[in-house]
């Protein structure tokens, strides 16, 4: 089995019922036969452009472990979704069970929670929520660092 990384886009009005998200990713991802290792609802995001009329989506980060030849399922799976705007699927064979574990508060089970949580490892890009399309400075570095202690990390 590998390891995969996949990132939901969902109509917030649906994902404000973090229920219904568990339970439509956990179908999804079922239906491959995929085992989930972990869950989290990432963030709540303006568009850069419209996606069926919606200007606004909610990110779900999951990963699993699954077998190579299911991932074109899922991936149609998602897209047939009524609720799911966008699906990227990506091979994460060096996300070790360590890393998942820094990204989680200490008190949280692996598939946490995602009723109203909201990820502490990523602010906002334009957290101020007004019109201009800026990204504010410190979160570009942020970026930087996290995926560099990703990648150098030999545990």
């Amino acid at each position: 089995m590998n390891k995969y990384e996949i990132m939901f886009l969902f109509d917030p009005t649906f994902a404000a019922d973090g229920e219904k998200v568990r339970e439509e990713i956990e179908r999804i991802l079922g239906r491959a036969e995929a085992k989930i290792t972990f869950l989290e609802k990432w963030d709540e995001r303006r568009l850069a452009y419209e996606i069926e009329g919606r200007r606004r989506g909610t990110y779900f980060l999951v990963y699993f472990e699954c077998a190579g030849d299911k991932i074109t399922g899922i991936e149609r799976d998602a897209r047939l979704s009524e609720t799911v705007l966008r699906v990227l699927v990506k091979r994460a064979d060096n996300i070790t069970p360590a890393v998942i574990e820094r990204f989680m508060p200490t008190s949280r089970p692996a598939v946490s929670d995602t009723k109203g949580s909201e990820s502490s490892r990523r602010p906002s890009k334009d957290s101020d929520d007004d019109s201009d399309d800026d990204l504010d400075e410190e979160d570009n570095t942020d970026e930087e660092s996290a995926v560099a202690v990703g990648e150098s990390d030999d545990d």
